[in-house]
């Protein structure tokens, strides 16, 4: 359960995502985990999610439909792992930046 903690912040000001948001920022990292444990079982969040699962499907069907993929063999896979790899960590380095 999460444990109530004096956030000071003046709501009035503030919508309530970023009252939830204030609240939030002061929980410890357990109580952090439980909401976010929460809200990820929520009826709401697994409705969005599944929304937003069968537009990227749909988007991917559309994609072979059209004729927009490309086609690998064991001679270029590996050229293909490496260039997926390259790729994560150049998007690491831009997060650490």
């Amino acid at each position: 359960m999460i444990a109530a903690q004096s956030v000071r912040c003046d709501i009035s000001a503030m919508s309530a995502v970023e009252t939830i948001k204030a609240a939030a920022a002061g929980l410890d990292p357990d109580e952090q985990y439980e909401l976010f444990r929460w809200w990820t079982g929520s009826d709401a969040f697994r409705q969005r999610q599944l929304a937003a699962l069968k537009g990227d499907i749909t988007s991917g069907i559309d994609d072979l439909d059209d004729g927009r993929y490309q086609t690998y063999s064991e001679a270029n896979i590996m050229q293909l792992a490496e260039d997926v790899g390259r790729a994560g960590r150049e998007r690491l380095k831009k997060r650490g930046s």
